[in-house]
Protein backbone atom coordinates (compact mmCIF):
# COMPACT_ATOMS: atom_id res chain seq x y z
CA UNK A 1 0.00 0.00 0.00
CA UNK A 2 1.43 3.39 -1.41
CA UNK A 3 1.86 5.67 2.07
CA UNK A 4 0.27 8.99 -0.14
CA UNK A 5 -2.65 8.58 -1.96
CA UNK A 6 -4.89 11.14 -4.10
CA UNK A 7 -7.92 10.70 -2.45
CA UNK A 8 -6.97 10.06 1.44
CA UNK A 9 -3.48 11.50 1.82
CA UNK A 10 -1.52 10.12 4.07
CA UNK A 11 -2.99 7.25 5.36
CA UNK A 12 -1.85 6.11 8.84
CA UNK A 13 -2.61 2.41 10.70
CA UNK A 14 -3.84 3.19 13.46
CA UNK A 15 -2.54 1.37 16.42
CA UNK A 16 -4.85 -1.29 18.53
CA UNK A 17 -5.97 1.29 21.21
CA UNK A 18 -7.68 2.37 18.31
CA UNK A 19 -9.30 -0.17 16.64
CA UNK A 20 -12.69 -0.67 17.67
CA UNK A 21 -12.99 -4.17 16.63
CA UNK A 22 -14.34 -5.83 13.22
CA UNK A 23 -17.49 -3.95 12.11
CA UNK A 24 -17.43 -1.51 14.89
CA UNK A 25 -15.48 1.28 13.36
CA UNK A 26 -18.48 1.40 10.38
CA UNK A 27 -21.37 1.80 13.17
CA UNK A 28 -19.57 4.78 14.82
CA UNK A 29 -18.95 6.79 11.36
CA UNK A 30 -22.57 5.86 10.57
CA UNK A 31 -23.62 7.44 13.81
CA UNK A 32 -21.35 10.83 12.74
CA UNK A 33 -23.73 10.88 9.21
CA UNK A 34 -26.72 13.40 8.80
CA UNK A 35 -30.24 12.13 9.34
CA UNK A 36 -30.55 12.20 4.86
CA UNK A 37 -27.07 10.68 4.65
CA UNK A 38 -28.20 7.51 6.70
CA UNK A 39 -31.10 6.88 4.98
CA UNK A 40 -28.98 6.16 1.67
CA UNK A 41 -27.28 4.10 3.80
CA UNK A 42 -30.12 2.11 5.37
CA UNK A 43 -31.36 1.97 1.77
CA UNK A 44 -28.62 -0.25 0.91
CA UNK A 45 -28.47 -2.10 4.59
CA UNK A 46 -32.07 -3.34 4.30
CA UNK A 47 -31.56 -5.11 1.00
CA UNK A 48 -28.22 -6.60 1.06
CA UNK A 49 -27.64 -9.55 -0.87
CA UNK A 50 -23.85 -11.49 -0.76
CA UNK A 51 -22.26 -11.09 -4.01
CA UNK A 52 -24.33 -7.67 -4.62
CA UNK A 53 -22.75 -4.32 -4.58
CA UNK A 54 -25.19 -2.28 -7.05
CA UNK A 55 -28.98 -1.25 -5.37
CA UNK A 56 -31.63 1.21 -7.12
CA UNK A 57 -32.21 4.39 -4.75
CA UNK A 58 -35.21 6.71 -6.07
CA UNK A 59 -35.16 9.54 -3.93
CA UNK A 60 -33.32 12.14 -6.28
CA UNK A 61 -34.03 14.61 -3.19
CA UNK A 62 -31.55 13.39 -1.98
CA UNK A 63 -28.42 13.31 -4.11
CA UNK A 64 -26.74 16.06 -1.91
CA UNK A 65 -26.36 12.94 0.84
CA UNK A 66 -25.11 10.36 -2.06
CA UNK A 67 -22.99 12.83 -3.34
CA UNK A 68 -21.68 13.25 0.39
CA UNK A 69 -21.44 10.07 0.85
CA UNK A 70 -19.77 9.27 -2.39
CA UNK A 71 -16.72 12.23 -2.26
CA UNK A 72 -16.60 13.35 1.43
CA UNK A 73 -16.97 11.09 3.69
CA UNK A 74 -13.80 8.83 4.52
CA UNK A 75 -13.68 5.07 5.93
CA UNK A 76 -11.05 3.46 7.75
CA UNK A 77 -12.46 -0.21 8.53
CA UNK A 78 -10.48 -2.96 10.27
CA UNK A 79 -11.64 -6.43 8.50
CA UNK A 80 -10.75 -8.26 11.73
CA UNK A 81 -9.01 -11.18 9.99
CA UNK A 82 -5.59 -12.70 10.97
CA UNK A 83 -3.39 -10.32 9.01
CA UNK A 84 -5.08 -7.14 10.76
CA UNK A 85 -6.06 -5.48 7.17
CA UNK A 86 -7.35 -2.36 7.06
CA UNK A 87 -9.66 -0.67 4.12
CA UNK A 88 -9.66 2.47 2.94
CA UNK A 89 -13.19 3.22 1.57
CA UNK A 90 -15.72 5.51 0.72
CA UNK A 91 -19.28 4.81 1.69
CA UNK A 92 -20.44 4.75 -1.90
CA UNK A 93 -17.97 3.74 -4.72
CA UNK A 94 -19.68 4.91 -7.70
CA UNK A 95 -23.10 6.45 -8.72
CA UNK A 96 -25.29 6.03 -11.60
CA UNK A 97 -27.58 8.25 -12.56
CA UNK A 98 -30.31 7.68 -15.41
CA UNK A 99 -32.81 10.30 -15.76
CA UNK A 100 -34.75 10.65 -11.59
CA UNK A 101 -32.98 7.42 -10.51
CA UNK A 102 -29.96 6.32 -8.95
CA UNK A 103 -27.81 3.24 -8.75
CA UNK A 104 -25.69 3.17 -6.01
CA UNK A 105 -22.39 1.22 -6.21
CA UNK A 106 -20.31 -0.32 -3.00
CA UNK A 107 -16.91 -1.77 -2.33
CA UNK A 108 -17.47 -5.62 -2.11
CA UNK A 109 -14.76 -5.55 0.15
CA UNK A 110 -17.99 -2.93 2.27
CA UNK A 111 -20.06 -5.82 2.17
CA UNK A 112 -19.24 -7.26 5.58
CA UNK A 113 -18.94 -4.62 7.67
CA UNK A 114 -22.78 -3.49 6.53
CA UNK A 115 -23.59 -6.55 7.62
CA UNK A 116 -22.54 -6.19 10.60
CA UNK A 117 -24.25 -2.50 10.68
CA UNK A 118 -27.66 -4.53 9.83
CA UNK A 119 -27.28 -6.92 13.02
CA UNK A 120 -26.10 -3.82 14.82
CA UNK A 121 -29.49 -1.70 13.92
CA UNK A 122 -31.53 -4.62 14.68
CA UNK A 123 -30.03 -5.20 17.84
CA UNK A 124 -30.97 -1.35 18.17
CA UNK A 125 -34.31 -1.58 17.47
CA UNK A 126 -34.95 -3.73 20.11
CA UNK A 127 -33.59 -0.63 22.34
CA UNK A 128 -35.79 1.74 21.24
CA UNK A 129 -37.83 2.01 24.21
CA UNK A 130 -35.04 3.71 26.09
CA UNK A 131 -35.21 7.49 26.70
CA UNK A 132 -32.49 9.40 27.66
CA UNK A 133 -32.70 13.22 28.13
CA UNK A 134 -29.12 14.41 27.77
CA UNK A 135 -27.30 14.30 25.22
CA UNK A 136 -24.10 13.11 27.04
CA UNK A 137 -26.18 10.13 27.99
CA UNK A 138 -27.04 9.23 24.80
CA UNK A 139 -23.22 9.53 22.98
CA UNK A 140 -21.60 7.57 26.21
CA UNK A 141 -24.23 5.10 25.81
CA UNK A 142 -23.61 4.57 21.98
CA UNK A 143 -20.29 4.17 22.97
CA UNK A 144 -20.29 1.91 25.72
CA UNK A 145 -22.93 -0.51 24.02
CA UNK A 146 -19.85 -1.15 21.41
CA UNK A 147 -17.69 -2.66 23.92
CA UNK A 148 -20.40 -4.38 26.21
CA UNK A 149 -18.46 -7.37 25.81
CA UNK A 150 -15.30 -6.34 26.76
CA UNK A 151 -16.15 -5.53 30.63
CA UNK A 152 -13.25 -2.76 31.07
CA UNK A 153 -12.91 -0.20 28.58
CA UNK A 154 -9.88 2.74 28.70
CA UNK A 155 -10.42 5.61 26.80
CA UNK A 156 -8.31 9.05 26.82
CA UNK A 157 -9.77 12.00 27.34
CA UNK A 158 -9.14 13.75 24.21
CA UNK A 159 -11.10 10.69 22.71
CA UNK A 160 -13.99 11.17 25.48
CA UNK A 161 -14.87 14.61 24.41
CA UNK A 162 -15.22 13.47 21.16
CA UNK A 163 -17.35 10.68 22.21
CA UNK A 164 -19.80 13.44 24.08
CA UNK A 165 -19.15 16.22 21.51
CA UNK A 166 -17.80 18.76 23.70
CA UNK A 167 -14.55 19.66 21.63
CA UNK A 168 -14.20 21.98 18.93
CA UNK A 169 -16.12 21.20 15.45
CA UNK A 170 -15.09 22.82 12.14
CA UNK A 171 -16.52 22.39 9.06
CA UNK A 172 -14.44 21.16 5.49
CA UNK A 173 -14.19 25.09 5.14
CA UNK A 174 -12.12 25.26 8.49
CA UNK A 175 -15.02 27.76 9.80
CA UNK A 176 -16.25 26.29 13.11
CA UNK A 177 -19.21 24.94 13.80
CA UNK A 178 -19.95 24.42 17.68
CA UNK A 179 -17.27 25.67 20.08
CA UNK A 180 -15.28 23.50 22.43
CA UNK A 181 -17.11 23.48 26.04
CA UNK A 182 -16.46 21.95 29.66
CA UNK A 183 -13.15 22.31 28.52
CA UNK A 184 -11.44 21.70 32.47
CA UNK A 185 -12.29 18.34 34.25
CA UNK A 186 -14.10 19.27 36.54
CA UNK A 187 -17.25 20.30 34.67
CA UNK A 188 -16.41 17.54 32.23
CA UNK A 189 -17.13 15.18 35.14
CA UNK A 190 -19.52 16.69 36.78
CA UNK A 191 -22.08 18.33 34.26
CA UNK A 192 -21.31 15.18 31.57
CA UNK A 193 -19.79 12.15 32.89
CA UNK A 194 -21.39 12.04 36.26
CA UNK A 195 -24.92 13.10 34.87
CA UNK A 196 -24.75 10.51 32.12
CA UNK A 197 -23.68 7.91 34.39
CA UNK A 198 -26.47 8.52 35.99
CA UNK A 199 -29.19 8.48 34.02
CA UNK A 200 -28.08 5.57 31.80
CA UNK A 201 -27.38 3.23 34.84
CA UNK A 202 -31.11 4.07 35.96
CA UNK A 203 -32.83 3.73 32.61
CA UNK A 204 -31.30 1.47 29.84
CA UNK A 205 -29.54 -2.63 29.72
CA UNK A 206 -26.01 -1.31 30.84
CA UNK A 207 -24.35 -1.04 33.78
CA UNK A 208 -21.56 1.45 33.50
CA UNK A 209 -19.10 2.31 36.33
CA UNK A 210 -16.03 4.83 36.24
CA UNK A 211 -13.22 2.84 37.52
CA UNK A 212 -10.02 4.15 36.90
CA UNK A 213 -8.40 8.00 36.42
CA UNK A 214 -5.29 8.29 34.62
CA UNK A 215 -3.17 11.09 35.90
CA UNK A 216 -0.15 12.86 34.98
CA UNK A 217 1.95 15.49 36.77
CA UNK A 218 0.37 18.16 38.51
CA UNK A 219 -3.08 16.13 38.15
CA UNK A 220 -3.27 16.11 35.10
CA UNK A 221 -6.32 13.83 33.85
CA UNK A 222 -4.97 11.71 30.97
CA UNK A 223 -7.96 8.80 30.85
CA UNK A 224 -10.15 6.90 32.15
CA UNK A 225 -11.41 3.44 32.45
CA UNK A 226 -14.69 2.41 32.67
CA UNK A 227 -16.69 -1.13 33.50
CA UNK A 228 -18.97 -1.88 31.06
CA UNK A 229 -22.01 -4.33 31.74
CA UNK A 230 -24.72 -5.64 29.86
CA UNK A 231 -27.76 -5.95 32.48
CA UNK A 232 -29.27 -9.63 32.82
CA UNK A 233 -32.95 -9.66 31.52
CA UNK A 234 -35.36 -10.22 33.60
CA UNK A 235 -37.36 -14.00 33.41
CA UNK A 236 -40.39 -13.82 32.07
CA UNK A 237 -43.42 -15.01 33.90
CA UNK A 238 -46.10 -17.32 32.65
CA UNK A 239 -48.13 -14.32 33.14
CA UNK A 240 -46.36 -11.94 31.83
Amino acid sequence: MRKNNKIFGTLPLTGPEDQLGFGDDLIEAFYKLTKDERTVVMSIVDRLKPGVTSYDFDNFDLQPAVLKLLTYHRLVLHNGDKQNSVLYARWLSSVTVVDQKMTLHIDPGLHRHLERLKTHQKEDAERTGVKLASQYSIRLYEWAWKWRHVNLKRISIPKLRKVLGVDEVRDPQGNIISEKCLVHWPNLKQRAIDRALQEINEKTDLSIRLVAVGQAKYRRVLSLAFEIKEKKKKARTNGA
